[in-house]
């Protein structure tokens, strides 16, 4: 009997990318290539991350395990050596792996688990040199000073000012292109896992000027839906961001900020390019319909949303909504969309059972793979956690509970009355149970990061 050939495994993502990126949900953007995957694709509409910032959410989906869980709970903490990356059990089971593009371990020792890597975790050609070693390199090759790439004019970043195919996130798209390229010519039987990772479209926003900007009229762009005054229903903190203040849109021109808006969306096009043109690469190949291939973002940006741009320490949809999906590795699937919450931290668990491997009992079991494997088990959240160092929020149920550790105030939200956010139902009597049952499961999530919760308070104990 032949035994089923294990897939490969392609692990696409972006950084600070809203869940609204695609033009198949947001006619504003082009994203053509995009849309043809999703459409193999299993497509989750209400998908979220762990966390609103690079370091922990990503710590959160490389090891399968909530921030607090894997003791990285905020940007300036990193994974401990202790703990293990799905890559890593990838490897064990077999697989060979790779990654081009940024991770952001952070100065973690941990073992990252990848046989050949080329990691660039800046943004830009203006990040340090030890941050983006390739790329500079690959610059200076051509002549180029990476201090003049970019002028400025945005509210964070400013106009490309040498040919595109120098941009950071198109140079990453001929890396991977190029590591697929070579891994089909080596006709090589071990499946393998391959983590292309584009830094953009996180600021600064660098795509205005480029021909990937030339198709956005400014006067076509949808102006922010909500306000600056809105926050005043929100903690504090939202308008008190000391060094981070160039964030707030009224420190800014309307065209400023729909040009900064046009940069980003730019910078989503070019990377819509050069995922199509991997993606061809794989269909010339024939990996095409045994690769299953995984599309996520660490965490989004407000990009307008309250009068803000970029990020802050919170836990509201602008940020937390990100983009999933996943291609099987099934011949002529027919994409499907999916209503079910799910975060992306289960990407790991995922990965380990498409790969015939154990998902050990202290990760994040809720895999995907049920959606299109009648033989996997389908197993679906009831609620949607997420943390933001002390503030920890549910989603359950339409409903948003934010808690903030030491403080009377908190956020509720009625999502399906009020999915932009604006109404902070916290202290509002008629919510009290829905407030109740929210602060219930965020104490359970919490539980689950106290070490060794799980065990019996003694032998032949009764279960509480």
């Amino acid at each position: 009997m032949q035994l089923k050939k294990r897939p490969n495994i392609l692990f696409l993502m972006t950084d600070q990318q809203r869940a609204d990126t695609f033009s198949c949900v947001n006619p504003e953007i082009r994203t053509p290539n995009l849309d043809q995957l999703i459409q193999d694709s299993v497509y989750f509409n209400e998908a979220y991350c762990a966390n609103p910032s690079c370091v922990p959410s990503r710590a959160a989906i490389m090891t399968g395990k909530f921030p607090s869980e894997c003791e990285c709970p905020t940007y300036i903490t990193m994974l401990p050596e202790h703990e293990k990356t799905f890559m890593s059990r990838l490897q064990e089971a077999g697989y060979y792996t790779a990654v081009v593009g940024k991770q952001h371990f952070a100065g973690s020792g941990i073992e990252r688990g990848y046989d050949e890597e080329n990691i660039i975790d800046g943004h830009s050609a203006h990040a340090p040199y030890e941050y983006v070693k390739s790329y500079h390199d690959y610059l200076a090759q051509h002549g180029i000073d990476p201090k003049t790439v970019m002028a400025g004019g945005l509210i964070s970043g400013g106009s490309w000012q040498v040919a595109e195919e120098h941009h950071l996130d198109y140079f990453i798209g001929e890396l991977g292109k190029a590591w697929l390229t070579k891994r089909a010519e080596q006709q090589d039987e071990q499946p393998w896992f391959f983590t292309l990772s584009f830094p953009g479209p996180h600021h600064p926003y660098d795509c205005e000027g480029t021909r990937y900007a030339e198709g956005y009229e400014l006067e076509q762009l949808r102006k922010p839906a909500t306000s600056y005054e809105d926050l005043d229903q929100k903690p504090g903190h939202f308008k008190e961001m000391g060094s981070y203040a160039n964030i707030y849109l009224n420190n800014f021109s309307e065209e400023a900020f729909l040009r900064t808006k046009r940069s980003y969306y730019a910078n989503m096009t070019l990377i819509d390019e050069k995922i199509g043109e991997v993606i061809r690469i794989l269909k010339e190949t024939g990996q095409y319909d045994n690769t299953l291939i995984i599309y996520t973002s660490d965490h989004g940006d407000f990009m307008g949303d309250f009068g803000l741009v970029e990020k802050l320490q919170c836990l509201t949809d602008s940020l937390m909504r990100v983009p999933l999906f996943v291609k099987p590795p099934v011949a002529g699937f027919k994409g499907v969309r999916v209503d079910d919450p799910v975060t992306n931290i289960d990407i790991a668990a995922t990965c380990l059972r498409a790969a015939e491997a154990e998902v050990p009992a202290r990760l994040s079991n809720y895999p995907y793979n049920g959606y299109w494997d009648a033989s996997e088990e389908l197993k679906v959240r009831d609620h949607v956690y997420m943390e933001a160092g002390e503030i920890k929020g549910v989603v359950k149920d339409g409903i948003k509970t934010i808690h903030y550790m030491n403080r009377e105030y908190g956020e509720l939200y009625d999502l399906k009355l009020d999915p932009l956010e604006r109404v902070n139902l916290w202290d509002e009597p008629d919510y009290a149970e829905h407030k109740l049952e929210g602060t219930r499961l965020i104490l359970n999530n919490m539980y689950r990061a106290i070490p060794k919760w799980d065990t019996l308070w003694n032998y032949k104990t009764p279960n509480v």
